[in-house]
């Protein structure tokens, strides 16, 4: 049962209400009136029993400032003529959450200004997709630091800090800039972009927010992309590529040495990934005292440190959706639709195939490419190495 306590100026008023009353603390008439109020229905005078609750402990404990059932906290404070709302003890409101300190930003110049701009023609929602690492926390840091002075106020939700509540959707106060990172934690299913059953109110939630007149605006990043958003007119889904001259920064962050094939062929190899970057990084200069040439004349890709997030992240896959990761991880150059058809034909249905290929494209697990006029499917090269090691 829920229970409420008074707060310090609550009880000083409560015990100059009781003397003003001249009763004495053990007088059973304090409980006889309460139990009127809780069951008017029956006569307490001289009882031996009391309403559900009442009794001369939990009296007490009111007068000492003890938590009580709430319920029949309010009935103490009526007999004593007191309006329970001004008496009782409320938590300290909790501090609003902060934009995180990003102290280290390469490149996004262009990604920045497209989202700013479409912020600025009043799209209402801003969804940053993509593969894990791939930045998107960072450009969703520096997007709402540029457009934060349009609002008058900004609040930021990690939800791979903190796991969003089930029964209470965020409420959003007029003007308001909020940001939603890391929406995938409420996503998990056999399809790429399905919601947890008991989230499926966000996903309401979501377009209430658009259909209703307001200034507000969400930016939410995700590493999978949400279900239905594709059909809001309001939403922008913007699906985050990897670093290509921002990778030149980042690299000269680590104090590598390069050339321009090199740091083309480098990022290649990690899809432009910043995370994988960082990591491959480190590796080039604890290893090959930061000649990127080297590193790449050694043959080696560095993925034994991705392991443990590519394993989380093809947690939720199906069945086919495995069969179609592990297809792909057999040739570098990837395969047209037809092609993967083709292989799979006798393992499902050209729908079920196709469905499963979508869902693999939302969960951000597979990228495509133009050859001449054919879209090929394929792996980026940490990926590959890992699904051979994980689904072998």
């Amino acid at each position: 049962m829920p229970s409420l306590k008074l707060s310090q100026t609550g009880l000083q008023i409560i015990k100059q209400a009781r003397k003003e009353k001249g009763w004495t603390i053990d007088d059973p008439r304090w409980l006889e009136v309460a139990s009127q109020i809780l069951a008017p229905g029956q006569n307490w005078e001289n009882a031996e029993f009391f309403a559900t609750g009442v009794s001369l402990g939990t009296w007490r404990r009111f007068l000492n400032g003890d938590a009580i059932n709430a319920t029949v906290l309010k009935a103490f404070c009526q007999v004593l003529g007191c309006n329970w709302q001004d008496l009782i003890e409320r938590p300290s409101p909790l501090p609003l959450p902060q934009i995180p300190h990003i102290s280290l930003f390469f490149g996004r110049g262009y990604e920045l200004a497209t989202l700013a701009q479409a912020i600025e023609k009043g799209k209402r929602l801003i969804a940053i997709t993509g593969m894990g690492g791939i930045g998107k926390t960072t450009l969703a840091v520096k997007l709402a630091e540029w457009v934060g002075a349009r609002f008058q106020k900004t609040l930021w939700f990690s939800f791979h800090l903190n796991v969003p509540t089930t029964d209470a959707l965020p409420i959003l106060p007029p003007q308001t800039l909020i940001v939603f990172d890391g929406w995938d934690v409420i996503l998990g299913g056999n399809r790429g972009g399905q919601y947890l059953a008991e989230y499926e109110p966000y996903a309401d939630f979501l377009y209430k927010f658009l259909q209703t007149s307001h200034d507000s605006c969400v930016i939410l990043t995700s590493r999978e992309q949400p279900e239905r958003l594709n059909l809001l007119s309001d939403a922008v889904i913007f699906p985050l590529g990897g670093l290509m001259e921002g990778a030149i920064e980042l690299l000269q962050h680590h104090q590598l040495t390069f050339d321009a094939q090199q740091w083309i062929a480098l990022v290649n190899q990690y899809g432009g990934n910043p995370l994988f970057l960082n990591i491959a990084a480190n590796f080039i200069h604890e290893l090959f005292a930061g000649d990127v040439g080297e590193f790449l004349a050694s043959g080696t890709l560095v993925s034994g440190e991705f392991i443990p997030l590519v394993t989380q992240w093809l947690k939720h896959i199906s069945t086919l959706e495995q069969m179609l990761m592990k297809d792909l991880a057999t040739e570098v150059q990837g395969f047209t639709c037809n092609e993967i058809l083709l292989h799979l034909t006798n393992h499902a249905s050209n729908g079920e195939i196709l469905a499963a290929l979508l869902s693999l494209k939302r969960r951000a697990l597979i990228e495509t490419m133009k050859d001449g006029e054919i879209e090929r499917f394929y792996l980026q090269p940490v990926i590959l190495k890992s699904v051979k090691t994980l689904l072998s």
